[in-house]
């Protein structure tokens, strides 16, 4: 009995395994079990400023903003652009910091914050000014398309 209760287990375990294994290869670019991913696929990276400029557009042409509001669009939009070489910069040197003791790279990720707070203020006073010249309809959709500063977590997945 005991034998026939663990040949059972067994074929239900084996039969899920393949099941999965036939979903996962028909999923278009997913590998399945057993099978290496040809050597010229790279891994997608995830990179925040990728997309910015359309998610903009759209939200510009969602807004339907009148001539009176283009200026105060530009000007948000220049105030509220990414540090990217910045941001390039400090991964290039975090390389280096392994040679820094741990105080001196706490340190130097305290200033990067400092950095990251003073931009996130500027940010902050550059869309309460734009904002200001919305009207009410034009406030609701830029609240709903507001959704592209951070990765995800804050992005499309934002939940209020």
């Amino acid at each position: 009995m005991k034998n026939i209760i663990r040949i059972a287990i067994l074929t239900l375990a084996v039969t899920g395994l393949v099941a999965v294994q036939n979903v996962l290869a028909e999923q278009p670019g997913a590998a399945a079990f057993g099978k290496p991913e040809s050597a010229g696929e790279q891994p997608k990276k995830c990179n925040r400023w990728d997309g910015r400029e359309k998610r903009l557009d759209t939200l510009k042409s969602e807004l339907k903003l009148n001539p009176n509001q283009e200026p105060a669009w530009a000007e948000w939009v220049d105030k509220t652009k990414g540090d990217r070489k910045g941001w390039e910069e400090m991964s290039k040197n975090a390389e280096s910091w392994s040679s820094l003791s741990a105080p001196e790279r706490m340190e130097r990720m305290l200033t990067f914050s400092k950095e990251h707070i003073a931009r996130q203020e500027a940010r902050l006073a550059a869309t309460k000014t734009f904002y200001a010249t919305l009207s009410p309809e034009q406030r609701q959709i830029f609240d709903k398309g507001f959704n592209f500063e951070h990765h995800g977590r804050h992005g499309k997945n934002w939940k209020k």
